[in-house]
């Protein structure tokens, strides 16, 4: 009986003062001028995981993988082109990942991220700013942020198709 409090006890304590975030949704929506057009998509398929605690930002994490073949513009034939060897590759690389190494407050509810992005075959690192928005219960994270399509080898430069991709995210989880 004295063994299994001691466990129960301990668990609790473990459960109390880990502050890990159970994913409830997430979005990943962008934007990318081509012949002068906004083209808008989505990746529909996404996991983040965190541990976000702005009283410890030393130990806070926020990782996301992003599955390329859940990519949606509302255009199908564009889709299947840019999970070609043209653009993603998504034959061989399947997934789109984010993984942070720091986060410091810049201001009341805004930080920034720093983190190694890989896309395909290139991880370059990043830092990706963030408006958190905390209640008892659940956090939420937005971000809006570019990056260019050429560092990270998707597609080849163009005078049709622009550069910088534009980026916005948003993530809420319960506590």
């Amino acid at each position: 009986m004295k063994f299994r409090f001691t466990i129960l006890f301990l668990a609790s304590i473990f459960i109390v003062h880990t502050q890990e975030l159970v994913q409830n949704s997430a979005t990943v929506k962008f934007k990318i001028k081509n012949m002068g057009f906004n083209v808008d998509g989505q990746f529909k398929k996404v996991a983040i995981t965190s541990n976000f605690d702005a009283d410890n930002l030393e130990h806070s994490f926020i990782n996301g993988i992003i599955q390329v073949n859940a990519i949606d513009t509302d255009n199908k034939k564009r889709d299947k082109h840019l999970l070609s060897d043209d653009y993603f590759e998504a034959s061989t690389y399947h997934n789109i990942r984010l993984k942070s190494t720091k986060i410091v407050r810049t201001s009341a509810n805004k930080y920034q991220l720093t983190g190694n992005l890989t896309i395909k075959k290139t991880t370059k690192q990043i830092v990706i700013p963030l408006v958190v928005a905390e209640t008892n219960t659940a956090i939420t994270i937005k971000s809006k942020f570019s990056i260019d399509r050429l560092d990270y080898n998707v597609g080849d430069s163009s005078w049709v198709m622009s550069d910088m991709v534009k980026l916005n995210i948003t993530y809420t989880a319960k506590k």
